[in-house]
């Protein structure tokens, strides 16, 4: 099977938004067109991609004249990211030759102009956003991020000389299934952030193949990168077969394990809803007899797992006797579902609504004795790395906002 799976990094920005136990809870004039000399004078500078000072109608006219598509780089003054495509990646010749080519170029800061109405036609909600549209303003792709140079190019042809997201769409609602076709429709929802879409996709495409997931490298990564379902026939061989799957794939084993768990706690959300008002339903009895499915299906975290779910309805709630109970039991299972960073989303949010000195005490408490274990954890690691070798930093500082937020607990009142 030819294999078209895209494995980099993407720099994002994302707008703040409230979350629960890292669950998202939902709260929450263009210039004038210039002459056509001087945009040929644009057109034929050779620093990075050449973009028009045009309103975006007449972007929109212009790309149909040319008979090319509209590029739009969505971008934000506050975006670092952004700031690292427009000085590094649209520098590239590659970049720059490929895009002055192929595209007419614009750029739009969402929260300046006709910017903001872009942002709300086009659903940006993080940056930079890259639309590639057509003359009707029709999205053919999109992508969320930052990427190198040749990681963009790699991803941008594959979205538009496909043919876009809806030319994708509409072969595969036709019925065409080749394997090449439908790796690179789920690469390309995949890039445009449409994971759920690309989820979808993945599925159904592995339903009655499960056992290649065992066989076959490639079908191991569709599984691997896209279902999150645990209800799928594709998720339930893999767990079924798990072990045998470590084995075949060992450098994937550990990674796997986590994986799996994660999904399962993110399946347990169905039972906790939350509405724009606040308003909480949890249905208990659902959550139990998940937790019962779970541990018919050897998942050694279920009863943590429904402890985790409590513990978010306990906060929402403002029950924080009972949170600092079950925030207890989940540090002491010594599983991701008390780790560093779901203990600072514990006692930010404590922090920032329960008012008991007591209870934030021992949620200080908490922030202490993680920092000590991180600091033994990390020198365990020193001595058993080999001789020259340097340890791995991690990108968060969990040790630095930890003792931040130990602190304000202490102190509610110096807080602004």
């Amino acid at each position: 099977m030819k294999q078209l799976f895209l494995i980099c990094m993407t720099t994002v920005c994302l707008p703040s938004f409230q979350t629960i136990q890292g669950q998202q809870v939902v709260p929450a004039q263009g210039a004038q067109m210039i002459p056509a000399q001087k945009m040929q004078m644009t057109l034929a500078q050779p620093d990075g991609i050449a973009f028009r000072e045009l309103s975006f109608a007449n972007a929109l006219k212009m790309a149909k004249e040319e008979n090319k598509l509209l590029f739009v780089d969505c971008f934000t003054t506050w975006c670092g990211p952004c700031r690292m495509l427009s000085k590094v990646v649209f520098k590239d010749s590659l970049v720059a030759d490929y895009f002055n080519r192929h595209f007419v170029n614009l750029k739009m800061d969402m929260e300046k102009g006709e910017g903001v109405d872009i942002r709300k036609k086009y659903d940006v909600r993080g940056y930079p956003t890259l639309l590639f549209l057509n003359s009707s303003g029709e999205v053919v792709h999109r992508l969320l991020g930052a990427d190198e140079a040749s990681a963009l190019l790699e991803k941008v042809k594959l979205g538009v000389e496909s043919g876009g997201i809806s030319g994708l769409r509409k072969r595969y609602e036709a019925g065409e299934r080749d394997s090449a076709f439908v790796c690179g429709y789920i690469n390309v929802l995949s890039a445009a952030n449409r994971e759920e879409e690309a989820g979808k996709v993945a599925a159904d495409f592995l339903q009655g193949k499960e056992q290649k997931i065992l066989e076959y490298e490639g079908y191991f990564s569709i599984f691997y990168r896209y279902i999150h379902d645990i209800n799928s026939s594709a998720f339930l061989y893999v767990v079924n077969h798990k072990k045998e799957i470590a084995d075949r794939f060992p450098q994937q084993a550990s990674s796997l394990n986590r994986r799996i768990l994660e999904d399962w706690i993110s399946g347990s959300y169905t039972y906790l809803k939350v509405d724009e008002s606040k308003h909480c339903t949890f249905d208990e009895q659902g959550l139990n007899a998940y937790v019962t499915r779970m541990k018919q299906m050897n998942v050694a975290e279920a009863d943590m797992i429904g402890e985790n779910l409590r513990l978010n309805r306990d906060g929402i709630m403002n029950q924080w006797d009972s949170f600092v109970k079950r925030g207890d039991k989940l540090l002491a299972s010594h599983t991701i579902l008390g780790d560093e960073e779901q203990l600072l989303q514990w006692v930010k949010w404590m922090n920032k609504a329960c008012a008991d000195m007591s209870l934030r005490e021992k949620a200080a408490q908490w922030c202490e004795k993680a920092c000590a274990d991180l600091i033994k954890k990390n020198e365990e690691i020193k001595k058993n790395l080999p001789p020259g070798a340097i340890p791995a930093i991690s990108m968060i500082d969990y040790k630095a906002q930890l003792l931040q937020v130990a602190e304000k607990l202490r102190k509610p009142m110096e807080q602004n």
